[in-house]
């Protein structure tokens, strides 16, 4: 892999790749892998293509460098799409390119990439002195005379096992997306989970299912937690609702496809801006995207806590 970062502190160790996207491999109380909340494998089989590849294949390019962690997805998110005469690859700019890293010291960590020569996208990585919390704050300024319009994914995928838990608010409701309907049933309340209807709480237990993709859209209270009881690791994931109204909770078992060839298993959970499948182009006509104004900022922040 590329280049990475480490920020620590007493309670909490980070490891970062900027170059590679930007993304966060590790989490954990130390910087043992065997700490790392995140799902990470170190695959040297599927060897990354060229940011530069041939158009048209930006969903292949991008699997061919993923192996977990955690990215940032912007202006698009989802499939590839061509919004206002501009084509957006798979999973946004911010995902498919290096980041220049502008401030590193033992604790925090400030990186930067251009978008579509129109956005400008900052993100300070920083530790909680004295507990094991990260906190990443991210500025988005449009460095245009025009307005830009965006979706925002905060792609984060957790470990997977037999022995994982999430727990979501009790009356936040979740949507099956399409074609990963369960048992027949399409939507339910999170406390419904295990009560005859699908059980979202655990891993997917059917071993003939590999994946699973459904979303909060309602009742969201801006968190979630994921525990993992064999590997004694877990997290909770705080978000601002008003910038990410959507999760999107997908969970890899095992997938033969590539670059997972059965042999990962992942747990993320997304805060998103969103609905899977809406793509730039889709959550523009459905009034599900965000608008930058000229020269104007716009920021946020996420937090994740060690258990």
């Amino acid at each position: 892999m590329n280049s990475q970062f480490t920020i620590s502190s007493k309670s909490i160790s980070v490891i970062v790749h900027p170059k590679n996207a930007g993304t966060i491999s590790h989490i954990g109380r130390t910087q043992s892998p065997e700490s790392n909340v995140l799902a990470w494998y170190e695959w040297n089989d599927i060897k990354p293509v060229p940011f530069e590849a041939t158009e048209g294949e930006s969903h292949v390019n991008w699997l061919s460098r993923y192996r977990g962690g955690w990215q940032f997805l912007t202006p698009n998110a989802g499939g590839q799409c061509t919004h206002l005469g501009r084509v957006h690859p798979f999973h946004g700019d911010s995902s498919n390119g290096p980041w220049r890293v502008t401030e590193s010291a033992s604790d925090k960590l400030t990186m930067e990439i251009t978008c579509t020569q129109s956005l400008q996208v900052t993100r300070k990585l920083s530790l909680h002195a004295n507990k094991p919390i990260l906190s990443i704050a991210t500025t988005i300024q449009n460095i245009t005379a025009h307005r830009q319009e965006i979706v925002l994914v905060e792609h984060a995928a957790f470990q997977g096992s037999s022995t994982g838990l999430v727990s979501a608010p009790p009356e936040s409701h979740w949507s099956m997306a399409p074609g990963y309907e369960e048992e027949g049933v399409t939507s339910l309340i999170w406390r419904e989970a295990g009560r005859n209807k699908p059980d979202l709480r655990n891993p997917l237990q059917r071993g003939d299912k590999t994946e699973r993709m459904v979303y909060l859209d309602k009742g969201n209270e801006g968190w979630v937690h994921f525990t993992d009881s064999g590997r004694r690791v877990g997290a909770k994931l705080l978000w601002d609702k008003d910038v990410f109204p959507y999760l999107w909770y997908w969970q890899e078992r095992n997938s033969p496809a590539a670059p997972f060839n059965g042999r990962a298993e992942m747990t993320a959970l997304e805060p998103a801006s969103c609905l899977p499948g809406d793509t730039l182009a889709g959550a523009s006509g459905a009034k599900r995207s965000t608008f930058i104004e000229p020269w104007a900022r716009y920021s946020f922040s996420v937090e994740v806590e060690l258990d």
